[in-house]
């Protein structure tokens, strides 16, 4: 199963400039501050050069500390879970989205939107079994979406329902081309 990664986009804002302001002088203090109590005598140019270039990744280190701490804290108090979305989870989002466009009659964009959800999930159950559908309710593709659920059969459980409604579709298909066969049949003895 391919991996999916979501960035978010950090807005960059005042606060986060006078942060980092403030933790860089609180840096350079502190430098000062282990250079004077060590025993420096004086404090020159050359020394703050020294401590401000030492102060930068200081800085960077503990904004990250301090917001990561902040997150977690704030998860804790409001109630907030460290739970990872799964990449199925994500691609959720997609398949509802090609399932409203189905409901809508745009069968064209679902299936690209599924297909792009295919890409990143190959034996994404729910997905296949909307393409399924799609192939033999509005294309008449009875093969592909037989196989399709075939496939599904094989991806879930026995005691999942896309096992069953896969195998009822499977059952709807046989008996559709079944009575195709045989009116294409009758028509034949007709016509001769």
């Amino acid at each position: 199963m391919n991996e999916i990664k979501i960035t978010q986009k950090k807005e960059f804002n005042g606060a986060s400039l006078i942060r980092a302001i403030f933790c860089f002088l609180f840096s350079v203090f502190a430098l000062f501050a282990i250079c004077i109590f060590t025993g420096a005598e004086l404090f020159t140019y050359k020394h703050f050069i020294i401590f401000s270039l030492c102060a930068i990744p200081l800085s960077i280190l503990f904004i990250y500390t301090i917001e990561k701490l902040g997150s977690v804290l704030g998860g804790i108090f409001s109630g907030w879970t460290s739970k990872m979305i799964s990449p199925r989870e994500q691609l959720s989002a997609d398949l509802e989205k090609a399932r409203h466009s189905k409901r809508n009659s745009h069968f064209e964009e679902s299936l690209n939107i599924i297909n792009g959800v295919l890409n990143k999930d190959e034996n994404f159950p729910d997905a296949l079994y909307l393409k399924a559908q799609i192939l033999w309710e509005e294309f008449g593709k009875s093969v592909e979406s037989k196989n399709l659920f075939r496939k599904i059969m094989k991806l879930v459980s026995t005691e999942d329902p896309l096992y069953r409604w896969s195998s009822d579709y499977i059952d709807k298909i046989m008996a559709n081309d079944k009575l195709k066969a045989h009116e294409f049949i009758l028509d034949a003895k007709n016509k001769s």
